[in-house]
Parts: structure tokens; C-alpha cells; sequence
């Protein structure tokens, strides 16, 4: 019986974790895969640092420099670093072409968080696993990670789930006296909590800010004994964290190695007060949303476009279902005000919700400028909003430990309610409109078919990679990006430095926009000559020959 019942659940757990990709991935299904997440700036930009680190795996390549941005060094420090992306996409590229191994890459970080989600629930927090099943069903389906998935960094969420259940789990260990088993977890957890940093740096590092709320919400519950209690906690398990303290130290090396010079030589960003939360934030699904988009639209025709697009649109259709987001404040409120909830459920419900205000804006002002002058690593944030795409997890984990008894009284005593709730959940994810934009076809026909630079172009520069392309940006962005992204990409497929790139910060001289400008070549040699770049050769597509030699020499 006990085995019949394991095959079952695994059945409907590979059952849901099959709709979760369908429903995630079904404008890349139903295209035949000609289409993935992203689209022809920020998409290509990705695709070429995960093609930097095949290059490297393969070893083609250094690991702190993609060969953009010539000649400046360090250059990963641009832009996120995508590791464990870069890690997962090269295996996949061994049977696949960039595009197709991209969207595989995303597909496999949805898989790892929807098991990893289920494996918290069920097997760490010893909840139902009905239950845990919702958690990893609507976590992998969440509207607003889907609305956002054109930024391809925050599918690296999946990890939130595991690392919470390896630290979870290194706790017992070593509560219960075995250290050597506490010690192995939490290094795992140090380790990947490193190579996080190295992939995505926005979730990350929310997880470490959502830590440390959870350390002083506890020392705050402990009232005046908090410093007593806090050094005896120390005190009897200082070897184990020295370890793990250690183990993150020296594996966050590398990250502090590529980003703090970059910090130290761009400034990092400043207080960006329009990308915190406003108060119609947290339900701003977005217009696609199959059962609330109804309110964005409405929201959308009181206001003039600019509005829209200034204070509504983009990042911040960021936000939850009302559904969810209703029982989220119930759960909220149930555990703080009603008896019987333990002191860590309160002490999580309260973390959630004082980081959620922090990112909140009212008029003109926000508790977030504290955090970002306060907390070590916060300037390296701009797109606070995103803060709302981390709370998924825990929104989920607050709303389920709540509410599972209800649930699982439903299911003995009227399954067709717990249905009917669960059906709901669902739904109210779904989005109608999801960022898929990146047309595989189009872009390997068209970058594919380049020849390589001709011998004795050590380097080169792109004026435009493309004979015909319809424009897709308005002239700001095509001046901007659609030359120099090529360029990324095709530096790492040819395996040959471009001086072209583009990112949130460009290194010092950087001056390559709008390369249809007759002054363009003109300001290419003064670079080339500034950094004295031998070999640069000039690649124009509309030419019968595109490829020609420039002379970098003064004159």
C-alpha cells in the first residue's frame, strides 16, 4: 500500500511539473521552439555571456573576460556573470544551437526550483505533500515571474527553495550534534550561495537581505536577553559557522574580484526612487494576466502613456493575484494577532512584511534610500521592484503553513472545494502575454551566415551585422544596442575581441552608438588609436564584402 502510494504521488507530481512547463513555456512550445524568453537586445546580451562561458569550459576562453569591450580587462563585471546559466547552457549546447540551449537552460532552473520547492515542503518543513505540490506548481507558474522572464535572471529563484532547505537541514544536523553532517550542508550552502552571486546578483543578494531581516526579527522577538542569547547560539556552534563563514568567504572571492572594481570605476547605481514599489505594486499583474488583467487595463485608460509607461508598465507589473494576495495579508494577520502560531512562523511573517515595506514608495519617498545606504551591496541595485519577484517563495511558504490544515480538511471532507481552491490558485497565475520575443530563426539565419574575420584581424567593430532588419526599438535603443549586441555575440562565436558591447555601465572611452552616424568610423579610430588596438578590422553586412582592414596608425 505504502509503495502504491509513493507511485501515485510521484505521478501527480511529474503530472503538475509537466503543466507547470506547458503553461510557462507554451508560446515556445506551440512556435516549434522558433521563439524564447527575451528579445533581440537584452536576449542577445545573455546568449553571448553564456556562449563566453562555453568558450571557457572548453577552453577557449578567460573566465573574468568576455571578449567584448576590447581592450579593457575584467569585463564580466559589466553585467551579471551567469555561471551556473553558463554551466547548464554548455551542456545543452552540445546537441543545440544557442537559441534552442537558452530556452533549455531556463526550463531546467524552473525543473530544479519546482522539485526543490516540493522537496522544502514536503521532506524539510514535513508538510502534506498535497500541499507541497501547490507550493512547487504556483511557484514555477507565478504571474509575475513570467511577466518578467524576459529578464532571464530571475529564473536563477529556483535556487531560493534549495538553498532554504540545505540550510534548514544543516540547522537540525547540528542541533542534533551532528556536526560533521551540519558542517557539509551549510558549505554546500556557502558554495552555492557564491556561485549565486556569480550568476544573478539581484536574487541573491535578496536572499542574504531576507536573512538578515530573519536575524533581526529573532533578536528582536528575544527582547533584552537577545545579546545573551544571541553570543550563547555563537558560543556553542562557533565551529560550524566559522566554517561556513569561511567556505563563503573565500568562494565569494571571485565575485568581489570581477564587481568591486567595476563598483569602484562606474560608481555603481544611485537611488533610483521610480523603480520602488508603488502602493498599486503588489497587485500589478500586468494586462495579460488571464483573471485580473481586467484591473491593469482599466488603471492603464485613466492615465496619459508616458504615465503608464513611467510608473505602471515594465518592472513594475511585478505583483501578485489577488487571491494570493489576499490570503497572504490574512496569513499575515492570522499569525500575528491570533494565538497558537509558533515563534517562527511570526518571526518569518513579520520579516516578509517589513521588507515589503521597505521597498514601498509613498509620494515621493521611500524607507529603501536606509537600506541602500545602510546595507553592504545594496547600491548595486536599481530595479528594487524585483524584491516582489523573491517574495514568491516566501509568500507561498507564509500563505501554505497557514492555511494547509484548511486544505487538507478539504481534501477528506469535500475535495471538490479544495479543487475548486486549488484550481483558483492556478488560474489567477496564468498570463496571457508573456515576454517571448527572441526569434531563433531569424537571428541564427542572420548571424550564422557571416564569414569570420579574415586572417590578421585580431579584432574588430560592427557597424551593422545585418543587411536588412526591420526596426523593432525606437531610435534611442536602435542606436544603442542592436550593432553592439551583435558584436558580443559574434566576438564569442568567433572566438576574436570586439571593441563594440553594451551593458548598464560601458568602460571608460566607450563611445559606439548609433553607428549609421557619419562620424562613427571616425570615432572608432580615435578609440583605436586612444588604446592603441593593432588588427581592427570593420564589419558591415549591407557591403558585397564585409569585411575591410582598418588603419589604426596616426596620421
Amino acid at each position: 500500500m505504502e509503495t502504491t502510494g509513493r507511485w501515485t504521488r510521484g505521478a501527480v507530481l511529474l503530472a503538475l511539473w509537466a503543466l507547470a512547463m506547458v503553461l510557462v513555456f507554451r508560446v515556445q512550445i506551440f512556435s516549434g521552439f522558433a521563439l524564447g524568453f527575451g528579445d533581440r537586445a537584452d536576449g542577445i546580451i545573455e546568449i553571448s555571456i553564456l556562449e563566453h562561458w562555453r568558450n571557457v569550459l572548453t577552453g577557449h576562453g578567460v573566465w573574468n573576460q568576455p571578449l567584448y569591450f576590447h581592450p579593457h580587462g575584467g569585463t564580466l563585471g559589466y553585467n551579471d556573470g551567469y555561471l551556473l546559466y553558463g554551466l547548464i547552457y554548455s551542456f545543452w549546447r552540445i546537441w543545440f544551437d544557442p537559441f534552442l540551449s537558452d530556452t533549455l537552460n531556463i526550463a531546467t532552473f524552473r525543473t530544479i526550483g519546482f522539485f526543490a520547492a516540493y522537496a522544502l515542503v514536503a521532506r524539510t518543513l514535513r508538510w502534506e505533500w498535497t500541499v507541497a505540490a501547490m507550493v512547487a506548481l504556483l511557484f514555477t507558474i507565478s504571474n509575475n515571474l513570467v511577466v518578467q522572464g524576459g529578464h532571464v535572471q530571475v529564473a536563477s529563484i529556483a535556487l531560493l527553495p534549495l538553498v532554504a532547505l540545505l540550510v534548514i537541514e544543516a540547522a537540525r544536523a547540528e542541533l542534533a550534534g551532528h556536526r560533521s553532517k551540519a558542517r557539509l550542508l551549510g558549505a554546500g550552502c556557502a558554495a552555492l550561495l557564491a556561485a549565486w552571486l556569480l550568476t544573478a546578483y539581484y536574487m541573491a543578494w535578496f536572499t542574504l537581505f531576507f536573512a538578515l531581516l530573519l536575524v533581526l526579527c529573532w533578536l528582536w522577538a528575544q527582547g533584552r536577553a537577545a545579546p545573551r542569547t544571541a553570543w550563547d547560539l555563537i558560543r556553542a556552534h562557533i565551529g560550524t559557522l566559522a566554517i561556513c563563514g569561511a567556505v563563503f568567504v573565500v568562494l565569494t572571492l571571485p565575485f568581489l574580484s570581477v564587481y568591486l572594481p567595476k563598483a569602484r570605476e562606474t560608481g555603481g547605481h544611485g537611488y533610483v526612487l521610480s523603480y520602488t514599489v508603488t502602493l498599486f505594486d503588489p497587485v500589478n499583474t500586468g494586462p495579460g494576466n488571464l483573471a485580473w488583467g481586467w484591473i491593469s487595463r482599466i488603471v492603464h485608460g485613466l492615465f496619459s502613456p508616458e504615465f503608464v509607461r513611467r510608473f505602471l508598465a515594465g518592472e513594475h507589473q511585478s505583483g501578485f493575484p489577488l487571491l494570493l494576495f489576499a490570503l497572504t495579508m490574512l496569513a499575515a494577520h492570522r499569525v500575528l494577532r491570533r494565538p497558537g502560531q509558533t515563534q517562527a512562523m511570526r518571526i518569518f511573517a513579520i520579516a516578509l512584511l517589513v521588507g515589503w515595506v521597505l521597498t514601498l514608495r509613498f509620494w515621493i519617498v521611500s524607507p529603501w534610500i536606509l537600506v541602500h545606504w545602510l546595507v553592504p551591496g545594496a547600491s548595486g541595485l536599481r530595479v528594487v521592484l524585483r524584491y516582489q519577484l523573491f517574495l514568491v517563495l516566501p509568500v507561498l511558504l507564509l500563505v501554505a503553513g497557514v492555511y494547509r490544515a484548511q486544505f487538507a480538511a478539504w481534501l477528506r471532507s469535500a475535495p471538490h472545494l479544495a479543487g475548486l481552491a486549488a484550481l483558483l490558485l492556478v488560474v489567477e497565475q496564468i498570463n496571457l502575454n508573456p515576454p517571448v520575443k527572441l526569434d531563433r530563426t531569424t537571428n541564427l539565419t542572420a548571424l550564422e551566415s557571416l564569414p569570420a574575420p579574415p586572417p590578421g584581424c585580431t579584432s574588430f567593430y560592427v557597424v551593422t551585422a545585418r543587411q536588412n532588419e526591420p526596426q523593432q526599438f525606437d531610435a534611442k535603443i536602435a542606436a544603442l544596442y542592436p550593432h553592439n549586441v551583435d558584436a558580443m555575440y559574434l566576438a564569442q562565436r568567433w572566438r576574436v575581441p570586439t571593441i563594440n558591447g553594451f551593458s548598464t555601465f560601458n568602460p571608460p572611452g566607450w563611445n559606439f552608438a548609433d553607428s549609421f552616424a557619419a562620424d562613427y568610423d571616425a570615432r572608432v579610430a580615435a578609440y583605436a588609436q586612444a588604446y592603441r588596438i593593432a588588427g581592427l578590422c570593420r564589419l558591415d553586412a549591407r557591403d558585397a564584402y564585409p569585411w575591410r582592414r582598418i588603419d589604426t596608425q596616426k596620421r
